[in-house]
């Protein structure tokens, strides 16, 4: 980690601002690992969710966090210089792609520009600081929870640095990579709150408040996406109607149950150009419209439509979901 050291220390280094005697203080926020923490930390302006360790490290990025930096404009082409062999904290080798960040914040007062950093593809978590980041600044003291930096500028406020709706999408990734539905539905209320739901962050809410069984606020964030998107991507519309399904089914509102899973299934075939003909041919097998057909086959047979109940179940067993071909097993329905 020398060189790393060495060109970290030589590139940085603007910081907000250098003063003799003074001091920056950097808190630690405890984690179930022992020896590693969570901190403050921003990326180009995005709020990232940062792990700060002993071991001898500097920053790196997980592919998950670099890819959604990079497809969102924050890391740029002219950021990524290259491949280059890492030598992690337990003496293995790795490759890592290599990149720059222009602004990386740390806590309220540190700011270090066009700081080297690197992805590694096994990290689980999204941004890591290690010690050799806070030793190349100056003097480091450890005090029980804070990291105390010398020599840096109390500066009064970073605020401007951080984009807080760029952070907030950032952390909806962030919660929905670690299965933390309630934090990220918690993040996109806020966006909605402040209007800033984008296409995907809209149909994440929805999806998300299914999980949750949310029913009465999913239908009505998945209604609201509908009237703005409803077309735009037949993938996002399968999902938002089957969610709606599942919504009305838990209400007991049948009828549009049935609907909203027809209409489900009506994109589903229309994006993989596939049809009831197809199917019953044997010619397209697939888990997810087998559950939404199976489902409105288990409606239809609550609602007493034989025919019906008989058509979708069959149709799921076709696409090899296997609930559907135990119910037409049991039930001797020829599929």
């Amino acid at each position: 980690m020398k060189a790393l050291r060495t060109s970290a220390a030589m590139a940085m280094l603007a910081l907000a601002a250098i003063c003799a005697n003074a001091q920056s203080v950097v808190t630690l926020q405890d984690t179930d690992e022992e020896g590693k923490y969570t901190i403050d930390a921003s990326v180009n302006g995005v709020g990232i969710r940062t792990y700060y360790t002993e071991e001898n490290w500097f920053v790196s990025m997980s592919t998950t966090t670099y890819l959604f930096l990079y497809e969102n404009g924050y890391i740029k082409d002219g950021d990524v210089k290259g491949l280059a062999n890492l030598k992690m904290p337990d003496g293995s080798t790795n490759k890592g792609a290599s990149f720059v960040i222009r602004k990386l914040k740390i806590g309220d007062h540190i700011l270090i520009t066009d700081i080297p950093a690197f992805v590694v593809r096994k990290q689980t978590v999204p941004l890591v600081i290690g010690s050799s980041a806070f030793e190349s600044l100056g003097d480091v003291a450890r005090e029980g929870n804070r990291i105390i930096i010398g020599d840096l500028e109390d500066v009064e406020s970073l605020a401007d640095v951080v984009d807080p709706v760029d952070s907030l999408r950032l952390a909806v990734q962030n919660h929905l990579e670690a299965e933390e539905y309630e934090e990220a539905a918690s993040c996109l209320r806020i966006l909605d709150g402040k209007g800033a739901l984008n296409m995907l962050n809209h149909y994440q809410y929805a999806v998300i408040l299914g999980l949750l069984e949310r029913d009465s606020e999913n239908i009505s964030v998945s209604n609201s996406w509908l009237e703005a998107n409803e077309g735009k991507s037949l993938t996002m519309d399968y999902w938002i109607y089957n969610g709606l399904g599942a919504a009305y089914a838990r209400l007991k509102d049948n009828t549009k149950a049935i609907e909203c899973y027809e209409k489900a299934a009506s994109a589903y075939f229309t994006l993989y150009n596939t049809s009831e003909k197809g199917i019953k041919a044997g010619n397209f097998h697939d888990e997810n419209l087998g559950a939404t057909l199976y489902r409105l086959g288990r409606l239809y047979a609550a609602e007493g439509k034989v025919q019906k109940t008989e058509s979708r179940c069959s149709l799921a067993a076709k696409c090899g979901y296997q609930p559907a071909i135990d119910f037409c097993t049991q039930y001797k329905i020829k599929y």
